[in-house]
């Protein structure tokens, strides 16, 4: 399989990962607590809540070393496609995702993570005339994937990241600096994902090396994690975006109802 394969269904297992951890926007995560206003008594600090203590009913007892079992049963919950299934098959599921999130987020590929989810079928380009642009047949293998993506429940979606959320942050602190949040690195992994363009004509393409780089200076322009998100093609891109945007708007809602009852 070509480098650019490779590379380019990491970017596509991210989304799909990912997509049971969009970011809260408003409200939880790691945020730090605003300063105390200043007081003639003496202000005692409140511990930070431990791991255990934040986990629900359901993950008591568990660590991130030891979620995979319980994440897989978690997220097979929100889709009935069984390829679903399949891909989260590969161990340490929490730390591969937080990896590859922080890779996209800085414009890199998570490939090294996530090597299980490569396509079988090689990525192909077609002649016309003097341009070479991608064969269709190459979206087509990211169709599943993308099937995949818009059957999760949306609902359902929102609810497991907010469960999850507490190891996603203590996988995150095992390999970021103290000062990056991981709902800052998951955001801009998102907004990322979502600025890539879609096309809506043949996508020109030149050979180099190994591999192709496209022809349009605007697309070659976007991050490489971007380009080779842009390898599903523009059906199944629009798709998976339109997913993440649904989500997004989800987990307004609910953290819009929530501090409405913390305001009564």
């Amino acid at each position: 399989m070509s480098q650019t394969a490779r590379t380019a269904v990491a970017i596509v297992a991210v989304v799909i990962l990912a997509i049971i951890g969009w970011l809260v926007l408003r409200g939880g995560g790691e945020e730090t607590a605003p300063p105390p206003e200043p007081t003639a008594t003496p202000v005692v600090a409140t511990p930070t809540p431990s791991l255990a203590d934040q986990l629900s009913e359901r993950l008591r007892g568990v660590t991130i070393g030891t979620s995979d079992a319980v994440v897989r049963e978690l997220v097979s919950e929100l889709s009935a496609r069984p390829e679903l299934a399949k891909w989260l098959a590969s161990d340490d599921l929490v730390r591969r995702f937080v990896a590859s999130v922080n890779n996209v987020a800085e414009g890199t590929s998570p490939k090294t993570h996530l090597e299980f989810l490569r396509p079988s079928e090689p990525f192909v380009v077609e002649e016309r005339g003097d341009r070479l642009v991608i064969d269709p047949r190459s979206w087509q293998r990211y169709d599943t994937v993308a099937d995949v993506v818009t059957s999760l429940d949306t609902e359902g979606t929102v609810a497991l990241y907010r469960e999850l959320e507490p190891l996603m942050v203590g996988a995150h602190r095992e390999i970021a600096p103290p000062d990056v949040t991981f709902r800052e690195r998951l955001d801009a992994a998102f907004t990322a994902l979502l600025a890539v363009p879609v096309p809506d004509r043949p996508i020109e393409v030149e050979p180099k090396v190994v591999t192709y780089s496209y022809t349009d200076a605007t697309l070659e322009g976007l991050t490489g994690a971007q380009r080779q998100f842009l390898r599903m093609g523009p059906d199944n891109v629009r798709r998976v975006q339109e997913k993440l945007r649904e989500i997004r708007a989800e987990l307004e809602r609910v953290e819009d109802a929530s501090a409405a009852e913390v305001v009564e």
